[in-house]
């Protein structure tokens, strides 16, 4: 829940989102009166309002003014909420296409720091998967000779490939056990790259929702990782 303050605070949350709408500012203040219960006072060529969240003290900023035909701000430090807002808007005053520019450098840093544990959980599972492919060769190998020696009255000689085998076979469920953890741990990571772009989308609304998750998700498949941050911020891969 958030509620209305009268002063800005001295620094302003570093998320921001910024677009255009084609509505005039007093339905912008009309829907933030309904949406924050507060009363709004100002002209009619811009409208500002600040508010504070009770639950964690967030402090969220909404100006629109009349320049470039109706040029919205959204700052918050939560591209989360920012996007709640945006989608809450739209709905409200029946906008169904909306392009936006985003900037949260704290969410895209840590959301770099995840893409790398991406990196690093798909190399690991390469790896292990490798060595138990090797292993498994080497189980057939000696399952074959341990039976030779036995056709052959070789007891001893079977024995030892017999341990051999057990030895081996201890060390494929230990690596099986160490790239299900790794699986696990990657399919998390996945999990938050796929809330990330979830998130981007609902900045945006009809077309630029739909081509932010497929151009991400298209950029995330290439490994293109500086395309999917420009698709974050500004809704496409290309310049418009």
């Amino acid at each position: 829940m958030y509620v209305p303050i009268r002063e800005a605070p001295s620094k302003a949350p570093e998320g921001l989102v910024t677009f255009v709408i084609p509505e005039r500012v007093n339905r912008v203040a009309m829907w933030a009166q309904q949406s924050f219960n507060f009363t709004f006072t100002g002209g009619p060529n811009s409208f500002s309002a600040k508010f504070v969240s009770l639950r964690d003290q967030q402090v969220l900023l909404i100006d629109m003014s009349t320049e470039g035909g109706g040029k919205v701000e959204i700052r918050v430090k939560s591209m989360e909420i920012a996007g709640d807002i945006v989608q809450d808007l739209c709905q409200s005053l029946g906008i169904k296409e909306l392009e936006s520019t985003a900037e949260f450098p704290s969410e895209l840093d840590d959301f770099s720091k995840v893409l790398m544990k991406v990196d690093g959980y798909n190399a690991v599972r390469i790896q292990l998967t490798m060595e138990m492919a090797d292993s498994s060769q080497l189980v057939k190998a000696l399952v074959i000779r341990a039976e030779d020696a036995r056709i052959l009255s070789e007891m001893g000689l079977m024995r030892q490939h017999y341990s051999k085998l057990h030895e081996l076979n201890s060390q494929l469920i230990g690596e099986y056990i160490k790239r299900a953890n790794n699986h696990t741990e990657l399919l998390a990571a996945l999990r938050e790259v796929n809330a990330m772009i979830q998130r981007a989308a609902r900045l945006r609304m009809g077309a630029a929702k739909s081509r932010v998750i497929s151009e991400c998700r298209e950029a995330i498949k290439s490994n293109n990782i500086p395309s999917l941050f420009r698709i974050i911020k500004l809704g496409q891969m290309k310049a418009q």
